[in-house]
């Protein structure tokens, strides 16, 4: 009897459709094989099989599969033929779209009623004229904010009306094309300035430019229009404003009282996007010397925070966590900082949670003088994050030099040295920055206090070259006290 021979690792195939569904959820997965057994939906057993098997594969967290073992479970008895399989697989990814396509539409069910309607304009089927139209209207008139999904909503059901009352042939009678238009005109104005926002951040950050229409009129038009009439209008024309303008802050203020109005009752992701655009706004003015702008990043930022802005399926990302406790220490506000990490833990995915806990916590100790503390967290701790890893070296730099432990600050600072020019992926100015730290530190341990010529030379230095230097400021407070 002939061995059945088993792909190795090497020969196990993958294709799109198995790629595909490597991206469905538990939940996703138990919808996506009701879906492919439904007869409506797929009148193949055979894609039905298929579908099954790639999913076992997958749950068992193989790379790939063997296409002949897959092949005699979904046709037993039958032989393998290349071609037809890869016709199943192609038949079986278009069956994932269609799920796909349906997993949207039952997440939106003004999409449901607005399709309905269109069903029943289209088919003439007088019986549901009143009910579809009534259930379409009604089922928008009860969303809280009226987001750009509300007018272009809007706008389909009006012309879904039209057309279900043939205003198109009906002479003397008065249709809806008011209302058609209105709606059409807020989405083109709110989809085209959220367009000019998309495309003025990109050029800052990353230096693309776009040409688009219709901005200087648009901006005429809406100069003379009462745009708080429509929040979603006014909020994305604040918020090119402000990018566009950045010296005039009362665009920036008027975006922060649309934001603090109405942040917490338009789609989530929008005020992520939006809240984030404003908070680069502020970092914006601190980088220009507009230090009065720090007290205003912590308040929105709080602000976001406390509404549950920045929560994602339950989850704060640890780069956020991270920069709030950042501009609470650089605020003073070393009781919030600490009181945030301990009460804000929970939320931190928890892959990364002990390590943004700990990073965070020795941070709020180093500047309340807690050096031992400090030691206690970040002693021999290497995190896999560049960033953390750098940041926490810098730490326990100050520490050793806090504690006057000058021995094991000249053995750690010798091995930082070390850290720094051995990873090449570091960019230099970065690089740069912790090194000059580092010479500095080693100056500063060698300088006799009261030696004022000394300290002043220093100093000077510093404050020439303080862009160029990690943490200047810890520095210059240090040159103070020898004086």
């Amino acid at each position: 009897m002939p061995v059945k021979k088993t792909a190795t690792a090497a020969e196990l195939h993958t294709n799109k459709v198995y790629q595909t569904l490597r991206y469905f959820d538990a939940g996703e997965v138990k919808r996506l094989l009701k879906y492919v057994q439904s007869p409506y939906f797929n009148p193949s057993a055979t894609l039905a099989k298929l579908c099954e098997m790639l999913l076992t594969h997958l749950e068992k967290g193989r790379d790939g599969f063997d296409r002949q073992a897959v092949w005699r479970k979904i046709l037993p008895g039958e032989k393998y033929d290349d071609v037809n399989f890869r016709k199943y697989c192609s038949d079986l990814l278009g069956l994932v779209e269609g799920f796909m396509a349906q997993e949207m539409l039952a997440q939106n069910p003004e999409r449901q009623r607005t399709d309905t309607l269109a069903f029943v304009a289209e088919r003439k089927i007088e019986p549901l004229y009143n009910s579809t139209l009534r259930a379409a209207r009604t089922g928008l008139e009860r969303q809280p904010y009226r987001s750009l999904d509300y007018y272009h909503t809007a706008y389909s059901i009006e012309r879904q009306y039209y057309t279900l009352m043939d205003f198109d042939v009906k002479v003397n009678v008065r249709a809806n094309l008011e209302e058609i238009s209105t709606h059409l005109d807020s989405f083109f104005l709110i989809e085209k300035l959220k367009l000019y926002c998309a495309a003025l951040s990109q050029r800052k950050t990353g230096n693309q430019q776009y040409k688009l229409d219709f901005v200087p009129e648009i901006l005429a038009y809406l100069q003379q229009v009462p745009i708080e009439e429509i929040p979603e209008l006014a909020i994305y024309y604040y918020c090119y404003l402000t990018l566009d303008d950045e010296e005039n802050t009362e665009h920036y203020y008027n975006l922060r009282r649309m934001l603090d109005h109405y942040g917490t009752i338009m789609p989530h992701k929008e005020a992520v996007e939006l809240y984030d655009s404003a908070l680069h706004y502020c970092t914006g003015r601190v980088n220009k010397g507009k230090n009065d702008f720090y007290q205003e990043y912590f308040d929105l930022f709080e602000d976001a925070i406390q509404k549950g802005i920045f929560l994602s399926n339950g989850e704060l990302a640890s780069w956020r966590f991270n920069n709030i406790v950042a501009a609470a220490l650089r605020l003073g506000r070393l009781e919030w900082a600490e009181n945030f990490i301990e009460t804000h833990r929970r939320f931190l995915p928890a892959d990364t949670r002990q390590n943004t806990y700990t990073f965070n916590l020795a941070r709020v100790y180093r500047f309340q003088g807690k050096y031992e503390k400090v030691l206690e967290l970040l002693h021999n701790i290497e995190y896999e994050d560049i960033g953390y890893n750098l940041i926490s070296k810098m730490m326990l730099t100050i520490t050793y030099y806090e504690l006057d432990a000058y021995d094991a600050l000249s053995s750690f600072m010798e091995s930082f040295r070390v850290f720094l020019n051995r990873h090449k992926h570091i960019p230099q100015q970065r690089r740069d920055g912790y090194l000059n730290l580092l010479k500095y530190v080693r100056r500063l341990t060698r300088i006799v206090a009261g030696d004022k010529a000394t300290v002043e030379k220093m100093r000077a230095e510093i404050a020439a070259n303080k862009s160029g230097i990690v943490n200047h400021e810890w520095l210059l407070e240090k040159l103070d006290e020898l004086k």
